[in-house]
């Protein structure tokens, strides 16, 4: 999605004032970023690399917690570790991509021939499906949490959490990999050993704009409306049964009741959070497609280049946010954190004292043979 990628939505912006691959960005009328000085840039390429290192480590400790801590091992929490590892692989995958296309222009390439080939299509192909992976992964909880909290007496599934999430999350994957499977024709390279492009068109088999704009739609129902409306919806009948549920619970022996009805109110507050910030990150990217193929004609307006970066940093911006919310707002997952914390700190402390040691020892080897 190259006013690009997060939202499987993503895939859509790719061509975004590039009609159609190379001779579009030469014949583009206004000059992407032209304005950017390199002091912008490096500003812009600074955040980016914040974006990354957050990203990577916060999602990296949120799986960390959840491995290590058994009673943590739920069909939920399986489904927030899946989101995380999405998130890693967007933002491994995006951000380098978004901090070479600041660098030298919107989308050059530094690979060309077969390889080139490949990893145009490859990178695309991993890059889009992790929004839809953690929209999947989103209708998957509000299911589990519907049944878990709505339907508390109905028999436990036969199957133990760790395989049904293993099915559940094959699922998920396979479904989002199906959408986005047409990258492998869509995108290829195009230019010359001086300047490489990664570049999208349904040419020759399929009309250009006519199949983009059909395929935006489809991605935009399929993995974005239709799941945040199930979601909703889901999350609405979760939040009048919790609020009947804590009415009838006030009574003298209620207390394992009332425990379990503040744990699951923690519980949908920090995925109705998640889920709010997904969308709201989402927006704007998608916001930006819609006027790109429906009211701008396929042609960007000279000064927009900013606003679909901000755009593009919003939607990236995800990835980081998510592991803040579920350490701020869940005290399970604080703990877990902090027992990491320590553990790694007295690991750095033990290796210090390790290598003192060492040194004192090769100091008293050496004024022996003195």
């Amino acid at each position: 999605m190259d006013i690009t990628t997060r939202p499987s939505t993503t895939v859509s912006f790719r061509s975004m004032g590039s009609r159609n691959a190379t001779p579009g960005l030469r014949e583009y009328k206004c000059k992407p970023y032209q304005s950017d000085t390199d002091m912008i840039k490096g500003v812009k390429i600074f955040c980016y690399s914040l974006l990354l290192l957050f990203s990577v480590l916060g999602n990296s400790l949120l799986i960390a917690v959840i491995r290590r801590n058994k009673r943590m091992q739920t069909i939920t929490n399986y489904l927030i570790a899946n989101m995380a590892v999405s998130d890693i692989l967007i933002t491994v995958l995006a951000i380098p991509r978004q901090i070479t296309e600041t660098l030298l222009g919107p989308r050059r390439w530094l690979f060309n021939g077969l390889l080139g080939s490949l990893l145009c299509k490859s990178l695309s192909f991993f890059q889009d499906i992790s929004t839809g992976v953690s929209i999947l992964s989103l209708v998957a909880m509000a299911m589990d949490r519907y049944r878990g909290i709505v339907f508390p007496l109905r028999k436990e599934l036969m199957m133990q959490p760790a395989k049904l999430c293993k099915i559940i999350i094959s699922l998920i994957w396979l479904i989002s990999m199906g959408f986005h499977l047409v990258y492998f024709y869509i995108f290829r390279i195009e230019g010359d050993d001086s300047e490489t492009y990664c570049v999208l068109s349904w040419a020759p088999k399929f009309d250009e704009r006519k199949s983009q704009d059909i395929y935006f739609l489809i991605i935009l129902i399929c993995l974005i409306v239709i799941p945040t409306c199930l979601v909703v919806i889901l999350y609405s009948a979760i939040i009048l049964n919790l609020k009947r549920s804590r009415i009838a619970s006030k009574g003298p022996s209620s207390c394992v009741t009332s425990r379990r009805l503040r744990e699951d109110s923690k519980v949908v507050r920090m995925i109705m959070a998640i889920l709010i910030g997904l969308v709201v990150c989402v927006i704007p990217i998608t916001v930006c497609g819609i006027l790109f193929y429906y009211v701008w004609d396929w042609k960007m307006p000279c000064g927009i280049e900013n606003v679909v970066f901000a755009a593009h940093f919003i939607l990236y911006s995800n990835a980081s946010v998510n592991p803040c919310v579920y350490f701020i707002l869940h005290d399970r997952y604080r703990r877990g954190l902090m027992d990491i914390l320590r553990i790694l700190h007295v690991s750095k402390i033990r290796a210090i004292m390790e290598e003192n040691k060492t040194k004192r020892e090769t100091r008293k080897l050496k004024d022996s043979h003195v």
